[in-house]
């Protein structure tokens, strides 16, 4: 860690999770598909933490995911 980090953290001194569900769903215009990658872009995130958080919300069934083939995914937010 470097003296320059200024993340956020919280009382306890853990970092604040920055990459949050509700600005995953901002940018998702209803019954519109994306693919990880175009959410990781338009938020400036890496894949990985676009894929977590669109799998968070896929498990508390706030946007639905297909798998058409073997390495891609397609999320979708439901009306």
């Amino acid at each position: 860690m470097t003296e320059n980090d200024e993340r956020p953290r919280n009382e306890s001194g853990e970092y604040v999770q920055e990459h949050t569900e509700e600005a995953v769903l901002e940018v998702m215009k209803p019954l519109e598909p994306y693919m990880t990658s175009e959410i990781a872009d338009e938020l400036g995130w890496s894949r990985r933490s676009a894929y977590n958080v669109l799998s968070r919300l896929h498990e508390n069934e706030e946007i639905r995911k297909k798998k058409p083939e073997a390495r891609r995914v397609i999320w979708i937010r439901p009306e």
